[in-house]
């Protein structure tokens, strides 16, 4: 499986109580039946998702979401959205066939690798690409051929939030299927670096990978690691989604905690909810979205102290937070209509 936030009103919520199974989630402290109604700030889609990533959700018509809202084109039939850099955008299909667009809709470079695409980025000199079967390497549209391309053995499992490739002024790294990190220099050829992130062959995919000033922060599923010049943080943690907004991180964790961080792991304020199924996160105007996979929605101030619980619907298939919204399998809620009082 493989694999992209815009300023809010704050609009008052009506406070209907709905239905809510309470043993599935059940925060401290809380005397009354939780989760307010998000109906009048609820509309269904005419469309359903053919593929989820951590940069992009594609839709069955073509059309396409990133985190930042939505896609600016409308893809090739059979094509879904793998990421965008610099204007330009990068879509791949089932068959190995990838195409380079720029954000008209106008194509700028294809061709097709031995095998489907599982990440990749299209950057001002070429694409970097990861293939099924660990295969990773270089393209060059301007000359039309592979310029580098290496194959690392394992790593067959594929989680469907395996980051893309980071672009920086000097280095790519590139996510491997069997949890290392591929560090390519962008002027001097040398055989890559590598650095080995996660320690769990089946469980070691790199879910996440940004850069945040001169750190590189990097998520397994078991592990957070923040890398810097001189510099390696980590922390043991079951990783459910993070963001990283404002040079701060967002954690949601697999026990219900909810987590604030500094760039170099620092706890800066932390809440727990028993029993929360937590799955996607996001930041918008100064406030904590956190989504619960049994169907509930907390909306916490920046300290994580204020806080409110919405009922909004089990996510059977897959949720993703783009731009004002959060998606839900059919449907999408307005979260800019959403407070934490």
């Amino acid at each position: 499986m493989k694999k992209r936030i815009s300023s809010l009103l704050l609009a008052a919520l009506l406070l209907n109580s709905c239905s809510f199974n309470a043993d599935k989630f059940i925060p401290e402290g809380l005397k009354v039946s939780p989760g307010h109604s998000t109906n009048s700030y609820t509309e269904k889609l005419n469309k359903y998702a053919i593929n989820v990533s951590r940069d992009g959700v594609t839709f069955n018509d073509g059309s396409y979401i990133t985190p930042e809202g939505e896609g600016a084109i409308i893809l090739p039939k059979g094509f879904y959205y793998v990421s965008s850099d610099g204007g330009r955008i990068l879509a791949a299909n089932n068959h190995g066939e990838i195409m380079v667009l720029k954000s008209n809709g106008e194509e700028l470079a294809s061709t097709k690798l031995e095998a489907p695409l599982v990440s990749g980025v299209a950057y001002s000199h070429g694409i970097a690409y990861l293939l099924q079967g660990n295969r990773f390497g270089l393209y060059d549209p301007f000359q039309n051929k592979i310029t580098y391309q290496k194959e690392f053995p394992g790593g067959d499992t594929v989680d469907t939030r395996l980051a893309n490739p980071i672009v920086t002024n000097n280095f790519l790294a590139l996510p491997t299927l069997d949890g290392k990190l591929i560090l390519i220099n962008m002027h001097t050829p040398s055989e890559p670096g590598v650095i080995t992130v996660g320690k769990n062959k089946s469980y070691g995919n790199i879910i996440f990978a940004k850069t945040v000033g001169n750190s590189m922060i990097l998520a397994t599923p078991n592990r957070l690691l923040s890398i810097a010049p001189g510099q390696k943080r980590e922390l043991n943690v079951k990783v459910a989604d993070l963001t990283i907004k404002n040079g701060i991180i967002y954690l949601l964790t697999r026990d219900g905690k909810i987590e604030k961080l500094t760039t170099n792991l620092e706890s800066i304020a932390s809440r727990k909810f028993q029993y929360a199924d937590f799955a996607t996160v996001g930041y918008l105007n100064g406030k904590v979205y956190a989504f619960a996979k049994s169907g509930t929605l907390i909306v916490l101030d920046d300290n994580l102290q204020k806080y409110k619980l919405y009922s909004i619907g089990s996510a059977r298939k897959y949720s993703y937070i783009s731009g004002d919204y959060l998606y839900i399998d059919n449907k999408r809620v307005n979260l800019s209509a959403l407070n934490y009082e």
